[in-house]
């Protein structure tokens, strides 16, 4: 285990101003106008920033009970009264907020997209309009204004009228729950964070080389095995995750318009089920789930039957807890020398008449492929599946370095990706360069993940990019107070780097949003 240096305290730099100390100026009674893309001198603090908003004549006074209208109606009403009602419980305000279907035909967003919303603030009540994602969004993009009404502006909201939709579909945040165990409770307050945000995918790193975390019943020494490491100072470590309690996260997930998916790390990364079945590697002996970091050349053998078999059957248990669209098959850092050895996958390249080691990797990831499409799911593959010939129907994860010479290859191959460049997106990094800042590897600012525009990586094919996440890894992160603290707040300026129009990003102006709404975000 590492000890770490008490981290620096940030509770100055992200305690909201008090009344009359914002740097925004507060919005007067003017007369309706256009709409104008967002601009900071309306004094209307949102992360991330609005598309449009039009602001008018009067105030919303949440001193009394308030009704939120609700068209189309939703098939949910109750479950969004339940939410809101539970983000005003946490945030100890007394506002009283009814949630109700609208009799009339309320004016759609103006862009159809799934997660377009149109948001009216009148004297008397509030009117939401849009599909049932951008309904959810509305209500966070609310939930930030009651706060700023109660903490910044006399329990009062401008009346006010907001357009806006995200500008990539994927707006991701990751966790790694192998090298360090974080409860269900913590996986809850994650998600409870992205969806302020409106990030809306949560990849869940679930296995790796120090430990299973998924329960499975087809292939118990997984948990009774690889979900438990032995420390150095002897002690054990290690736990999972129930089958009902990956389920009571993915439904958690849906009701906050967040999309949970799995990462089953394979052909590498894999020391952890190892442990449980030696079998599967190419040359059997007494695997441990690791106790320290880094990569082993010790990976499942893509040689023999009994592994594709394994594999498959294992995925379609996985398959039937997660029922969105995307499983990711992990696919990084497999080192090849004991397959350049093995006996059984010389064989099968041979047999399948592959190339290299390479080739026989996008083999297995062709075969899980074309397994799981059976299944309604669509395979994630880390950038290192573009070294061999995956086909075009696997999405790329794009990590590696600045990420730009493997969005050239996912571009040449026609597959979709996801940006992660580690340079800019992978928050175990250090946050500054001052002395005792925790972290790993390099630097990654704030300001480096505003700047952050998936656009620049496009060559020309566009719809290719699907959008991007970050990546929070824990070897250096034992509890779940470092997470939170090395996640956020850059975790906040992606999600507006990810939803906001990039021409009108301004470092400065997010920054005085920042200062009022870190503490609730």
């Amino acid at each position: 285990m590492n000890n770490f240096k008490t981290k620096p305290d940030r509770k100055e730099c992200l305690r909201p101003r008090r009344q009359g100390q914002t740097g925004l100026r507060p919005v007067s009674a003017k007369g309706q106008r256009p709409f104008e893309p967002f601009p900071s001198e309306t004094g209307i603090p949102l992360i991330p920033k609005p598309r449009k908003l039009l602001y008018e004549t009067g105030y919303l006074d949440l001193m009394e009970s308030v009704t939120l209208w609700i068209d189309p109606e939703p098939t949910e009403i109750k479950s969004l009264q339940n939410a809101l009602d539970k983000q005003l419980r946490y945030m100890k305000l007394p506002v009283q907020v009814s949630v109700k279907p609208c009799q009339e035909q309320l004016q759609n967003p103006e862009k159809q997209h799934p997660e377009a919303y149109r948001l009216e603030i009148g004297a008397e009540a509030v009117k939401v309009s849009g599909e049932e994602k951008g309904i959810k969004n509305a209500l966070q993009s609310l939930l930030q204004l009651v706060w700023w009404a109660y903490c910044h502006n006399d329990k009062q909201i401008p009346n006010l009228i907001i357009e806006d939709y995200p500008e990539y579909e994927w707006r991701g945040l990751h966790l790694d729950v192998s090298r360090h165990f974080f409860t269900v409770k913590d996986v809850y307050c994650y998600l409870d964070s992205m969806a302020k945000l409106k990030l809306n995918r949560f990849h869940w790193h679930l296995t790796d080389d120090q430990g299973w975390r998924i329960q499975s019943h087809n292939f118990p020494k997984l948990n009774t095995i690889g979900a438990w490491r032995k420390e150095t100072d002897g002690s054990s470590y290690g736990d999972f995750y129930t089958q009902e309690e990956i389920k009571q996260v993915v439904s958690y997930g849906h009701e906050l318009g967040i999309e949970v998916i799995p990462e089953i790390d394979i052909p590498g990364h894999s020391q952890a089920i190892l442990a449980a079945y030696n079998d599967l590697a190419c040359f059997p002996k007494a695997f441990e789930t690791l106790n320290c970091w880094g990569i082993t050349e010790d990976i499942l053998c893509a040689g023999k039957d009994a592994t594709i078999n394994f594999l498959k059957d294992l995925l379609s248990e996985m398959a039937e807890l997660f029922p969105g669209e995307f499983i990711h098959l992990g696919g990084d850092e497999a080192p090849k020398a004991r397959w350049k050895e093995c006996p059984h996958c010389q064989k099968r390249i041979k047999d399948k008449g592959l190339a290299d080691e390479e080739e026989l990797q996008s083999w297995l990831l062709k075969e899980l492929t074309k397994h799981l499409k059976t299944l309604g799911k669509t395979v994630i593959g880390w950038d290192e599946i573009l070294d061999g010939k995956p086909g075009s129907e696997p999405v790329a994860m794009v990590w590696r370095g600045d990420g730009k010479d493997a969005v050239k290859k996912a571009e040449a191959r026609v597959n979709r990706y996801i940006l992660c460049p580690n340079q800019i997106c992978y928050f175990d990094w250090h946050q500054s360069a001052n002395e005792g800042e925790p972290g790993a590897f390099g630097v990654t600012t704030l300001e480096q993940v505003y700047a952050f525009n998936p656009d620049s990586y496009v060559h020309d094919k566009p719809s290719l990019l699907l959008g991007a996440q970050a990546n929070v890894w824990t070897e250096q992160m034992q509890s779940f107070e470092r997470v939170k603290y090395m996640a956020f707040p850059r975790a906040i300026a992606l999600a507006e780097s990810l939803w906001s129009d990039p021409q009108h990003k301004d470092i400065e102006d997010f920054k005085a949003r920042l200062e009022i709404l870190g503490a609730y975000l």
